[in-house]
């Protein structure tokens, strides 16, 4: 499911999520599958955690640090992703919650054809 998301030269994202929580944190969904999924690729997943950071977040998708937060806060509110801060220095970790993001899709989906 996760890699219809994701591609590696674009942003593919649904336009009824987009109309949901919006752009923003469509776009932010997709960018951080496409991480998970390279950690993933090279066995670096720890339980499922991931890390990014906002300079590589915001070079991939040119969503600034101050969008990033806003963003992330819809995704945390509609429970599609996890994040916390990890080890010294701090790094920001993500976890995609792929169930939760394939229910709301297919919440969505149930919506749009009745």
């Amino acid at each position: 499911m996760k890699h219809l998301l994701v591609s590696s030269a674009y942003f593919v994202v649904n336009k009824n999520l987009c109309r949901l929580i919006g752009i923003k944190a469509t776009i932010l969904l997709a960018d951080l599958i496409s991480k998970e999924e390279y950690f993933e690729a090279n066995h670096l997943l720890n339980g499922g955690w991931f890390f990014n950071t906002e300079s590589n977040i915001e070079a991939d998708t040119t969503l600034t640090s101050y969008q990033q937060r806003k963003a992330l806060k819809i995704l945390k509110e509609n429970k599609l992703v996890d994040a916390k801060r990890i080890g010294i220095p701090a790094k920001m970790h993500y976890k995609i919650n792929a169930e939760q993001v394939v229910k709301f899709l297919n919440n969505l989906k149930s919506t749009n054809s009745t």
